[in-house]
């Protein structure tokens, strides 16, 4: 379907699909946008994972509808979502996950709603994965993206070139609530030099990078002390990392904190050693917090930090981020300005009304 430039609706009526068991950061923007959208409203409804517990924080008109997601065929899952979409004329599907793109590509085979896909982070699974090639090809209509890399990653692909038309994927940049009052209290005032990350706790956020870059840390003559905020399936194998390293004393795993930028409040560096993001919601919060960032360069890092002013970037290795943080430490005072500079950034690119106006003018191009 071509794009048509269209004024604003004023209620358009989107239903979302998520069947996450856990939060990630997937679910932060699904929760931000929703949110964003149900303050101009818009109608908002979410069909969720039954039994799901992190969707605490949305809009009190916010439609919340359990599913089972029991699979990708899922009969009764896909009766609920047709039910929601015939008796509310809904305008927009939004699909987050992989078992949601399925789901919603069997719906719009039989219903007159567009589909639009969510991608966070770099997939090049979909090259391999025949099932998403097919629904992307057939039974997508637009692809939201949140970093101009992923755009071109996904152009990159042969069937997305032949089969998908380029103008409608779209790089929406994640927003931030500037106006969220956080906890600001911990301050560190010891002398032991405090780096902080937060995320959950996956092979793609690359926290066995960080634990292999600090065997040589043992040269910076100093004290320090790395913690690590979040859970997941990678929480056994970092924690034997540090382990086998001896690291016992220096890095700790500190488990779930559902307040990020109060965090690293305590911080004296915030890192983000992942492979692959988009631009990852860790870096606003760090900015928030005004600290200084060491993140990888990946997805679309290196569109949000400019390299040595408001943030320092290097490639995803254990020795470049070695590397990294020995040029931090060994030059704090050229560097001391880094977290003010990277709030500024956050305030003046990525502000949750700039992300709004454009994810409601997007989903209007596709209301028929």
């Amino acid at each position: 379907m071509k794009r048509a430039e269209s004024s604003i609706s004023i209620n358009s009526k989107i239903i979302a699909l998520n069947s996450s068991k856990n939060w990630g950061g997937n679910e932060r923007w699904l929760t931000s946008a929703m949110n964003a959208l149900a303050l101009n409203n818009h109608s908002i409804f979410l069909v969720h994972r039954k039994h799901a517990t992190h969707w605490k924080n949305l809009h009190p008109s916010i439609k919340l509808i359990d599913a089972p997601y029991t699979n990708e065929l899922s009969i009764k899952t896909k009766s609920i979502i047709r039910e929601i979409i015939d008796e509310n004329d809904i305008d927009i599907l939004l699909s987050t996950k992989r078992k949601d793109y399925i789901l919603a590509a069997q719906i719009k085979n039989k219903v007159n709603v567009s589909h639009i896909m969510r991608l966070g982070i770099s997939r090049p699974i979909l090259k391999r994965d025949f099932i998403q090639r097919y629904i992307i090809s057939n039974q997508v209509d637009g692809i939201i993206v949140n970093a101009i890399a992923l755009k071109k990653e996904l152009l990159s692909y042969k069937f997305i070139k032949r089969n998908f038309n380029s103008d409608n994927i779209v790089c929406i940049h994640n927003g931030y609530d500037t106006l969220r009052v956080h906890n600001n209290n911990e301050v560190n005032k010891n002398r032991i030099f405090k780096i902080r990350s937060a995320g959950r706790l996956t092979v793609h956020k690359g926290y066995d990078i960080l634990i292999e870059s600090l065997r040589k840390f043992d040269e910076f003559n100093f004290e320090y002390k790395i913690e690590i905020a979040g859970d997941g399936p990678e929480f056994d194998n970092l924690n034997n990392l540090i382990n086998k390293y001896n690291l016992q004393n220096n890095c700790e795993l500190v488990g779930l904190n559902n307040d990020i930028v109060s965090f690293f409040n305590g911080a004296d560096l915030v890192v983000i050693p992942s492979r692959s993001e988009g631009i990852p919601n860790t870096l606003f919060e760090a900015w928030m917090a005004k600290k200084p960032v060491i993140a990888t360069n990946v997805g679309g890092v290196s569109e949000a930090i400019d390299h040595e002013v408001n943030g320092i970037i290097c490639e995803p290795k254990s020795d470049e981020l070695l590397t990294a943080f020995k040029n931090f430490i060994n030059n704090k005072n050229l560097y001391k300005d880094m977290g003010r500079n990277g709030y500024n950034t956050l305030i003046e690119s990525f502000s949750m009304a700039t992300m709004t106006k454009k994810l409601e003018n997007y989903f209007q191009s596709f209301i028929k």
